[in-house]
């Protein structure tokens, strides 16, 4: 087997095994996110719907970057004041 051939061939079992890895991983939080009370998602910013939606994502995307753009999401959104109302009033 020519060297080029047997690079080429390393480097898709390396990213295969990146890819398995990474998805080992994501069942991993995603499991361990559905086992938290609601109280406990709501403290790291999460809600249930956003754990329930990242189980789509589980074999064809990232759920870990998944569950922390929404957190960022919710967290820009909750920052916004709108114009005159300084100092946010909490009711």
């Amino acid at each position: 087997m020519p060297a080029r051939a047997k690079a080429a061939l390393l480097c898709w079992i390396a990213a295969l095994a990146q890819g398995v890895s990474r998805a080992a991983i994501n069942r991993r939080v995603v499991r361990q996110l559905s086992a938290m009370s609601d109280r406990d998602l709501k403290d790291i910013g999460l809600v249930r719907q956003d754990v329930l939606d990242s189980h789509a994502l589980l074999l064809e995307g990232d759920a870990s970057s998944f569950l922390i753009g929404r957190r960022a999401e919710r967290r820009r959104g909750s920052r916004r004041v709108a114009a005159g109302h300084w100092p946010p009033r909490r009711d």
